[in-house]
């Protein structure tokens, strides 16, 4: 089974690209693929609570990574200097491991396949 992580760096809602990388990642899932997420730079925006995504006609972010699990992605790790430094209010709902950049490194390097947004 391919090891698989979706690296999203970008806000939410600022264009398509986190979204797109969200759904990439339920694919892959889909079809077997053990995958995890890392959520750093300002892809943390994702974790902000009180979302409003239906206000912009967009799917709300939290929502869908609160679903995560049910497409049996349940590893979700954010940066946690990304969070401190944009004072990121986290969602009490979600469930996520802050990492460290070491972590991160380690997250790299244990996966198969690495996907990152541009």
């Amino acid at each position: 089974m391919k090891r698989y992580l979706f690296v999203i760096s970008k806000a939410p809602y600022a264009s398509s690209h986190a979204l797109e990388q969200l759904e990439a990642a339920m694919v892959a899932a889909a079809f077997e693929g053990q995958v995890s997420l890392l959520l750093r730079g300002d892809g943390v925006w994702g974790l902000q609570k009180n979302q409003e995504g239906d206000a912009i006609e967009q799917r709300t972010f939290a929502k869908t990574l609160a679903a995560l699990p049910s497409y049996e992605i349940e590893r979700l790790h954010a940066c946690s200097a990304s969070i401190s430094e944009r004072g990121v209010d986290i969602d009490c709902t979600l469930h996520f491991e802050s990492v460290d950049y070491t972590s991160q490194q380690a997250l790299l390097n244990a996966n198969d396949i690495v996907i990152g947004g541009q």
